[in-house]
């Protein structure tokens, strides 16, 4: 994949970040769609702006954070010859040796966890809600469609890039589903590819709010609620092919549970497998249940009373 594009510069700048063109591209069309559908609604469009900034403040800041959380145990960890597990990391920017440093990888370029970001963006635009006293269940259903079209299109960049937020390696030969990936993170070997299987789901349960669910009148909350439900379904079914490891296995975990340098990844991918439920499975079941209760609740599936 093309992780790049080359631009010829005096400077030695290796050219722009595809990912990050697309994740532009995601935000930008967010802050389209966002604006238009609350003046659909009847809010106030002149929110959209600092919706939209917090929205990508809070993904920025809470991907970081949960990134964190993933490789937390690469990071604090007993090295011989060196003392301090835990002071080691906070004062060395570049960690142990041989090891994801804490400051270096919170502030790299890669490295960003979907969920956290979902978290926070949520977490910085309810305080917003709040400040303002904005009916927070409104605005909330009325910013679904931009989510889901802009997760669909950040997932591509995830493609696109080769970063190494695909799958597991598999003897299976799917046209689009499976791919041998080239670019910052090479694959080496035939892998699931679930950032298109993901970027498909999230297109397809766009296209559901954008041209259909928002005009049927549900109750406040409703299509909230259920962007819950279908997307936490969407990636929990996807986790069960990618590279995560589980918080607390199931099974016996393979030989190598941390992806290695790009030299090491066709051993490391053969041998990966599903062992148990990863931290992103866990917070999509919590996703899920927190819908349906919501649904169930507040009666969610039954549409507002319209005065004829």
């Amino acid at each position: 994949m093309l992780d790049r594009i080359p631009i010829p510069n005096p400077f030695g700048w290796e050219g722009l970040s595809t990912f990050s063109l697309l994740m532009m591209l995601a935000f930008l069309v967010g802050s389209y769609l966002l604006p238009k559908e609350l003046e659909r609604k009847k809010l106030d469009p002149n929110h959209s702006d600092w919706l939209i900034f917090l929205g990508i403040l809070g993904t920025l800041v809470g991907a970081k954070i949960f990134f964190i959380f993933e490789i937390w145990d690469q990071v604090f960890i007993d090295v011989p010859g060196y003392d301090g597990k835990y002071s080691y990391p906070l004062t060395h920017w570049n960690g142990f040796p041989g090891h994801p440093g804490l400051w270096s990888s919170l502030f790299s370029g890669g490295g960003l966890v979907f969920f956290g970001g979902l978290l926070f963006g949520w977490l910085f635009i309810t305080l917003y809600f709040r400040y303002y006293k904005l009916d927070i269940g409104a605005y909330y259903d009325a910013v679904i469609p931009a989510i889901s079209m802009g997760y669909a299109i950040g997932r591509l960049g995830c493609f696109v890039s080769g970063d190494g937020c695909y799958g597991f390696a598999t003897d299976e030969r799917i046209p689009f589903f499976v791919f041998e990936f080239h670019g910052a993170h090479p694959s080496g070997v035939p892998v699931w590819n679930t950032p298109v299987m993901e970027s498909i789901m999230a297109f397809g349960y766009f296209s559901y709010f954008q041209f259909w669910a928002r005009y049927q009148n549900f109750r406040k909350w409703s299509i909230g609620a259920q962007f819950l439900i279908i997307h936490g379904f969407a990636r929990l079914i996807i986790e069960f092919l990618r590279v995560n490891k589980a918080v607390i296995p199931f099974f016996d975990p393979p030989t190598l549970v941390n992806i290695p340098d790009a030299n090491g990844n066709p051993t490391f991918l053969t041998g990966y497998y599903w062992h148990g439920f990863s931290q992103s499975q866990y917070i999509a079941i919590g996703l899920i249940l927190f819908g349906v209760y919501l649904m169930v609740s507040k009666k969610l599936w039954l549409k507002e009373e319209t005065n004829v």
